[in-house]
């Protein structure tokens, strides 16, 4: 592949899928009541237009509604914009550190290695994530800021759906990239179609814990990235 250009998923790919499940929307779950409960009654405009963006007026009908998108995992952009504010928070606080598997953090850190990340979740979640990171494998959980190694990063505001080739045509426009010269590595295969309609090589990762690809010999498959 000309150059080193990496565009990576985050969930089941640099860092376990149960990351996002078994600490992230627990977390974000937690915090939903007394946040809209607060609406309109705190100085913070911000996460007021965040909630009054879903356009529900009586706020446990609003809470109902956005902890059963959680439920549904529904990729909706209100939703991540709220789940981003909440989750930085919980990083700030030292209540939330991701952890990122060696091979990738090694993967960003190469200084040869130009590094883009893309993923459902906002570019807000997606910076906090990488700022407030640790070694998946660490014990002590040391924290680790990956942000100043990786050049870029793109949502489904930005780019649009992760399954839908326009988005990819829209991170090349971005990062002034041919597709031929990108390496796409995500768990979900219909990503890979996608981004694969747009020239770009792609990878399907296989991490523990990942969901089972039924047609997982129709792509390159990593379990690591040591060799990338």
């Amino acid at each position: 592949m000309v150059g080193k250009v990496f565009l990576l998923d985050i969930e089941g790919t640099v860092c376990p899928i149960s990351f996002v499940k078994d600490i992230l929307f627990p977390y974000f779950v937690s915090q939903v009541p007394q946040l809209v409960s607060q609406r309109h009654l705190s100085n913070d405009k911000k996460i007021d237009e965040i909630l009054d963006s879903f356009g529900i007026e009586d706020n446990d009908v609003l809470k109902t509604h956005i902890l059963d998108l959680v439920s549904r995992d529904v990729k909706d952009s209100k939703l991540k914009s709220l789940q981003g504010f909440i989750w930085e928070n919980g990083y700030i606080d030292g209540s939330i550190k991701a952890p990122i598997y060696k091979d990738a953090i090694e993967l960003i850190f190469n200084p040869s290695n130009r590094i883009y990340i893309y993923s459902s979740g906002s570019v807000k979640a997606q910076i906090l994530l990488f700022k407030y990171a640790c070694q998946f494998d660490d014990v002590n959980k040391k924290s680790i800021d990956l942000t100043p190694f990786i050049k870029g990063y793109f949502d489904i505001n930005t780019s649009g759906p992760k399954i839908e080739s326009k988005s990819y045509e829209n991170i090349l426009k971005d990062i002034g990239e041919k597709g031929e010269n990108i390496l796409f590595l995500s768990d979900n295969p219909l990503e890979l179609d996608a981004a694969k309609q747009c020239n770009i090589n792609v990878g399907l990762a296989l991490r523990d814990g990942n969901n089972p690809v039924k047609n997982k010999e129709d792509y390159p498959n990593y379990t690591t990235f040591e060799n990338l």
